[in-house]
C-alpha cells in the first residue's frame, strides 16, 4: 500500500525499512537469502577465533576444541566474562543467543525467515561479545 502524499509533500517512509502491509523490502534492499545463514556461521566461527583463548578458557586436560565447535568455545568464554549470579540472565542471553545461530548452522535447507534471524542473532551475539570484553 502506497501512502498518498499530503499537501505536495512526499509520504513518510515506511517504519522498518520496508512496508509491512506489503511484507516486501523497498527497491534495492538487500534481500536475505539462505546463504545468509552461511554468513553467519562465517561470523560466528570468526567470533569464536577472536574471543577464545585456549589459555584462558580451556578446561586442564582437554584438548582445544576446533574453531568449527563453536557453540563450545564460545560458551566457555560468556562462562568466563559473565561469571557470577548477577550474570545469570546474560549469560542465558548469550546462550540461547548462540543456540539460534547453531540451529541454522546445522539446518540443511534454512528458510528465509530462518536466515534472517540467524543474521540478527549473530550481530546480537556480536554486540553481547564486545560488551563483555569491554567490562574485561
Amino acid at each position: 500500500m502506497t501512502q498518498r502524499p499530503i499537501a505536495g509533500k512526499p509520504p513518510p517512509p515506511p517504519r522498518y525499512g520496508y512496508d509491512v502491509r506489503e511484507a516486501r523490502p523497498p527497491v534495492g534492499a538487500r534481500r536475505i537469502t539462505a546463504g545468509s545463514a552461511t554468513t553467519a556461521v562465517d561470523v560466528t566461527e570468526a567470533l569464536s577465533r577472536q574471543v577464545y583463548d585456549p589459555a584462558v578458557h580451556r578446561n586442564p586436560g582437554e584438548q582445544e576444541p576446533p574453531v568449527a565447535q563453536t557453540k563450545q568455545r564460545l560458551e566457555r568464554y560468556v562462562e568466563d566474562a559473565a561469571a557470577g549470579a548477577d550474570n545469570t540472565a546474560l549469560r542465558k542471553l548469550a546462550h540461547a543467543t548462540i543456540e539460534i545461530a547453531q540451529h541454522v548452522k546445522h539446518s540443511e535447507t534454512p528458510t528465509r525467515r530462518e536466515a534472517g534471524i540467524a543474521a540478527n542473532a549473530v550481530i546480537q551475539l556480536a554486540n553481547i561479545l564486545r560488551r563483555l570484553d569491554e567490562s574485561t
